[in-house]
């Protein structure tokens, strides 16, 4: 892909099964990755960093962070030890701060499971660097589509800026299981998300919770649904998004991931 300027992405990582289970949004991240390998970098907004302000990890070399319990004991032998980019984090901080917003660098953190799982799908030799960028306490979306605009000179960079959350993330309202069936609100509020992002509707995307069928549903705690405007906001003015996956797991957990350009 050279230098030209990237798209901007975003994928639903689902549950930490993942990496073990044979369902198509296993198989759609080991295909998306084979597109990005001239990438410089990877900058990965997950739904699982959550900070006050900002927050880039400046690290040499990430840890794999099992930040989960309960599951089978394979997983917490996954070791993705991908390098990281203090630079870059550098870099990113200075966009973020010169954009007027504050940020703070992290020396010691590692890639969540939000990150780590999508990225060691993708680029299974762990051999493109990799930083994450926090989401923010306050869940404000407009915050995070700003936020996503002051990074987005990285795509002119080829660096990748890969938002990983949930298209339908209903953690504490359904029951998530391998027998769960797809309920119809879940289908509805997928196929409204469907429609604005292919329109480029952002404003019915940062106001869905007032725009969009049963959000309180679909997403009764909004973490998993920020990495997705911060990717739109990094794409640039005048966004056209793309459906590049769109599958169901545990029943309700949408996995959708879609692409963003100008």
């Amino acid at each position: 892909m050279g230098q030209k300027s990237l798209s901007t992405i975003f994928v639903s990582h689902g549950a930490p099964t993942m990496p073990l289970e044979d369902i198509p949004a296993k198989d759609f991240l080991m295909k998306l990755g084979k597109s990005y390998r001239n990438i410089k970098a990877v900058l990965c907004i997950s739904a699982h960093w959550q900070t006050i302000k900002p927050t880039l990890n400046a690290v040499d070399v990430n840890e794999t962070t099992h930040d989960f319990y309960g599951f089978q004991p394979e997983l917490y032998d996954i070791k993705y030890p991908v390098k990281g980019s203090p630079e870059l984090a550098e870099h990113a901080l200075d966009l973020i701060k010169d954009g007027g917003m504050e940020c703070e660098l992290d020396h010691t953190r590692g890639l969540d499971h939000g990150a780590w799982i999508p990225l060691m799908l993708m680029f299974p030799d762990a051999e493109i660097p990799v930083i994450q960028l926090s989401i923010q306490n306050n869940l404000d979306p407009l915050k995070h589509f700003n936020l996503g605009k002051l990074i987005e000179p990285l795509r002119h960079e080829n660096i990748l800026i890969l938002g990983s959350g949930g298209a339908v993330h209903p953690l504490g309202y359904a029951p998530l299981h391998p027998d769960a069936k797809t309920d119809q609100w879940a289908i509805d509020f997928n196929e409204w998300l469907k429609n604005a992002v292919i329109s480029g509707n952002t404003n019915a995307l940062m106001n869905y919770r007032n725009s969009s069928p049963y959000p309180e549903r679909a997403h009764p705690y909004p973490d998993h649904f920020m990495p997705l405007l911060a990717s739109i906001g990094a794409a640039g003015e005048g966004v056209n998004g793309k459906i590049i996956h769109d599958s169901w797991y545990w029943g309700d957990l949408g996995m959708g991931a879609y692409e963003f350009t100008i």
